[in-house]
């Protein structure tokens, strides 16, 4: 799928501001000047598309290989690595919005049915934005922000999945130079190593596993 990059108008510094309404990413570098291909890095995995109404889905889960190296997860539906977006409706959903998910439920928020005034399309919050409830909100379809009557986080998966809650055990696991963290969002269960655990000993340093997770997924959004 190709870039379709649009003039979104100017920050408050007075950069100029470009989007691509095709991969949900932004176009301009520092200096404002619009760049040939937007910054998203995935591109290729928008020309697989998966309705998700059109077709029974039984489990979606991702997978971080090793998260402390790589926060690229891998995508399994039904069983099967799936390696492109789902769609249903007006929606289009990455590997982004999941991980958005996984830490909305990580940290006990409820997600609204939250709506872009400016093109109408459905919004989904992820990174830091899906654990602290806010009210302006950037859209990831048409670029532009837009307020909220109230304070919220949003996700477009939880339209029409009933996404249950994390459950962990109080227990303590040491990582050295590999993480692998596994999310069954259909279920609600996280693991860690193949663990069921709320803490993490990483370089001698005792971490809350919703802590440890906020850290290092907080600027995928």
């Amino acid at each position: 799928m190709k870039c379709n990059i649009e003039y979104i108008g100017k920050s408050r510094q007075g950069i100029t501001k470009y989007y691509c309404t095709a991969h949900k990413s932004f176009a301009y570098d520092k200096l404002g000047n619009k760049l040939d291909e937007c910054l998203w890095i995935n591109k290729e995995i928008y020309d697989n598309g998966l309705n998700i109404k059109q077709n029974e889905i039984k489990n979606i889960n991702i997978r971080y290989e090793n998260i402390l190296e790589n926060v690229i997860p891998k995508i399994i539906i039904n069983d099967n690595e799936f390696n492109g977006i789902l769609e249903y409706d007006n929606s289009i959903l990455t590997y982004k919005d999941f991980g958005g998910i996984m830490l909305a439920k990580l940290n006990n928020v409820p997600l609204e049915i939250v709506k872009c005034s400016h093109c109408a399309r459905y919004h989904s919050d992820n990174g830091r934005f899906a654990y602290t409830s806010h009210r302006i909100h950037l859209c990831l379809y048409c670029g532009h922000l837009f307020r909220a009557k109230e304070k919220n986080i949003g996700s477009e998966l939880a339209m029409i999945y009933n996404i249950p809650e994390i459950k962990l055990k109080d227990k303590l696991l040491k990582i050295d130079d590999a993480c692998c963290v596994e999310y069954d969002m259909l279920k609600g269960t996280l693991l860690i190593n193949n663990q069921n655990v709320n803490k993490v000993l990483l370089k001698n340093k005792e971490l809350d596993i919703v802590e440890f997770l906020n850290n290092i997924l907080e600027n995928e959004f």
